[in-house]
């Protein structure tokens, strides 16, 4: 049976952290809320605390990182989870490695990739990422599907004046390779909403969404966040697309379903949290990490609450998406 936070919500899925390395340098990137290079975590480590935590009810796994494929030992980390969750185990990528390895994922019981694609203009994807790597990274969206890695799922963060006039060739690539386009608002904590840098590149998704829903001939809900996903048509053919809006979103909050994991060995209540974290690593008796769980799940608060909601102020109101 699941255990459940002080705001009856379940924790049904754990995320996991893999390493802080990456090869790119996405200047949004949040590293899943850790900053500080370390000791990673060993697949004994990782099986351990999965194994516990299926004991607990969950039965879902997302893998990130840093960039988790530039682990060597990544195919037997997806092997050793995989001997205790029978639900879906995905992971998070910027693809580059897949062409390489999506087979032998697969083969190891990875289910489905999300692939990080934040512009499909050269320069501009080379100024996001710090990479010239584009066509890398649309080769991975293919070595997914190849390896029936799918649903694929393109992750697309929207920067104002920067990528948002790249949504309607995004949602042609999508179509192409029968991938499900993941439109991300940029996202911070408090503190980080009067930086200069988001500032300049935070825009709401709102207007793109009422585009995309006004052309949509379909929608469901997607049961982790409560996050919609159209169905329209592109030049290319039928695509979904999902909204990820967590910024001041308490609904979005309310409906978050997952605990964290920390590439050094740490529970992590939240994203936008480390005030909360537990640390687990080099801990083995079973009682003990179970104790350490339930005490993490107990710490669980949603970031946003109720009379979050108050807009951000911002320097224009962004760009407005044209599809017509």
């Amino acid at each position: 049976m699941p255990l459940f936070d002080r705001y009856g919500r379940p924790v049904l899925s754990l995320r996991i952290q893999l390493n802080t390395t990456c090869n790119f340098k996405c200047f949004f990137c949040h590293m899943e809320g850790t900053d500080i290079n370390g000791e990673e975590l060993t697949p004994d480590e990782i099986e351990r605390i999965v194994k516990i935590s299926h004991d607990f009810g969950v039965n879902k796994i997302k893998i990130t990182g840093g960039e988790p494929t530039l682990r060597p030992d990544i195919v037997e980390i997806i092997e050793r989870i995989r001997r205790h969750i029978n639900g879906n185990i995905s992971m998070t990528t910027n693809g580059t490695m897949l062409p390489k390895i999506a087979k032998d994922l697969k083969a190891a019981g990875l289910d489905r990739v999300n692939i990080s694609l934040h512009s499909p203009d050269d320069e501009r994807f080379h100024f996001i990422t710090g990479t010239w790597m584009l066509k890398r990274v649309i080769e991975a969206v293919r070595s997914a599907n190849d390896a029936k890695l799918t649903p694929v799922k393109i992750n697309f963060v929207v920067l104002k004046d920067l990528n948002v006039k790249d949504i309607p060739r995004m949602l042609e690539i999508a179509a192409e390779n029968n991938a499900i386009l993941q439109l991300i608002e940029y996202e911070t904590d408090r503190e980080g909403e009067s930086s200069e840098e988001y500032r300049k590149y935070h825009v709401s998704l709102n207007p793109i969404e009422e585009e995309i829903r006004k052309r949509s001939i379909g929608v469901e809900y997607n049961d982790l966040h409560n996050r919609p996903r159209y169905l329209i048509r592109s030049d290319a053919g039928l695509v979904k697309v999902e909204f990820v809006k967590p910024q001041r979103n308490p609904d979005f909050c309310a409906h978050c379903t997952r605990l964290r994991i920390t590439s050094r060995g740490e529970f992590k209540t939240c994203l936008m949290r480390s005030d909360t974290n537990i640390p687990f690593k080099g801990i083995t008796e079973e009682n003990v990490l179970k104790d350490l769980f339930r005490k993490a799940v107990a710490l669980r608060e949603p970031y946003w609450k109720p009379g979050d909601e108050q807009p951000i102020e911002e320097s224009d109101n962004g760009e407005i998406l044209d599809l017509k």
